[in-house]
């Protein structure tokens, strides 16, 4: 009896050993992303699907994941940069080059915003659009007084309403934060003309007076606390953030923002290609796209998704914007050597 006891113990432990090897030869997908920036549930589906793991990480600035791709010892296989910071990693030979026959569902995109993204991937060799948006101000009514935001433009960063208070926030990128000031001083945000960075330094010494912080992750919790009172913000982050609290609010500033674009790349040295076009394609899939824009409350470049969405979607300002309001908008593009005039103003700013 003993016997036969160890002989099924063994023969459970042999199993055990076999099934865990098994799992452990699963491949593992590395994805470095912004935070809520995807539907969850599409990870678990795709691994599911898939038979693989995904080991997801976030990074909240541009900067902040060029440093991490650049030092990192575990390379990642799929990243999200910045329509710029595709120029940026392309220039480091960083990226590879797309095999677009691996991807069935490419023709879903919109050919308009493809054209657009040829001003950072001149020939849409390197990146696929994921998501597109604008920057504005974000502000908890309970905390600000209607007539303080009731000019609805950039200039409310320097009401001497926040005086003293340490109650506002911009995001910690040098591109936004320099650029709020360029268009607020009537400007481009690709302007780097000296008479332009100029105004733009000149406005953020004011504001600076007012600012508590350069962060691009943490005010979505502080404005729901009153940590934060005001903050420049992504528009879709504003929207989920809003749709939990009703008391807070976004203004597209009336001067016009920052439009970007965010985007899928693959590293060259990736160590599963093949999974990670596998990845691509399933986002790029319509059904998947839009279940993906409802979550993070973009708008996306998939057109076919843009077709299935409802109305409330569609005709939502502060997700789309009126072609007349965009006509005040510019893409943050690719200034190459002359970033750094831009970064010099941003530390500046940030030291001070």
């Amino acid at each position: 009896m003993k016997t036969r006891i160890m002989i099924l113990a063994l023969a459970l432990l042999v199993s055990l050993v076999a099934f865990n090897a098994c799992s452990s030869k699963k491949p593992t997908l590395y994805i470095f992303n912004w935070s809520d920036y995807i539907d969850p549930s599409l990870i678990s589906e795709f691994e599911e699907a898939y038979n693989c793991r995904i080991k997801y990480s976030t990074f909240d600035s541009n900067e902040n994941m060029l440093t991490k791709v650049k030092s990192s010892t575990q390379s990642f296989d799929i990243i999200f940069p910045s329509g710029d910071h595709v120029s940026i990693l392309k220039e480091l030979d960083l990226l590879e080059e797309l095999d677009l026959t691996k991807l069935e569902n490419y023709d879903n995109l919109d050919p308009q915003l493809l054209q657009k993204a040829r001003s950072f991937d001149p020939e849409n060799k390197y990146s696929i659009p994921y998501a597109w948006g604008l920057t504005g101000l974000m502000y908890n009514r309970q905390f600000v007084p209607d007539e303080i935001v009731a000019s609805g433009g950039w200039n409310i960063l320097g009401d001497s309403f926040f005086e003293g208070k340490n109650k506002i926030t911009m995001l910690d990128d040098a591109r936004e934060v320099i650029g709020a000031a360029l268009i607020y001083s009537g400007y481009s945000v690709n302007d780097t003309s000296s008479s332009a960075l100029e105004a733009a330094h000149n406005v953020l010494k004011v504001w600076d007076r007012n600012i508590t912080q350069f962060d691009s992750d943490s005010y979505k919790n502080e404005l729901q606390d009153g940590t934060t009172w005001l903050a420049q913000a992504y528009n879709g982050d504003a929207m989920q953030q809003m749709a939990e609290n009703p008391d807070l609010k976004f203004i597209l500033p009336k001067e016009g923002a920052a439009m970007w674009m965010d985007n899928m790349v693959i590293l060259k040295n990736s160590q599963q290609k093949e999974l990670a076009y596998k990845f691509l394609d399933f986002l790029l899939d319509a059904d998947n796209a839009k279940r993906n824009s409802e979550y993070t409350m973009y708008p996306t470049p998939n057109r076919a998704a843009m077709e299935m969405m409802g109305a409330d979607f569609i005709e939502n300002k502060i997700i789309n914007p009126d072609e007349a309001y965009l006509e005040k908008c510019d893409m943050i593009e690719y200034l190459g050597d002359a970033v750094r005039s831009i970064d010099q103003i941003y530390e500046a700013i940030k030291m001070n």
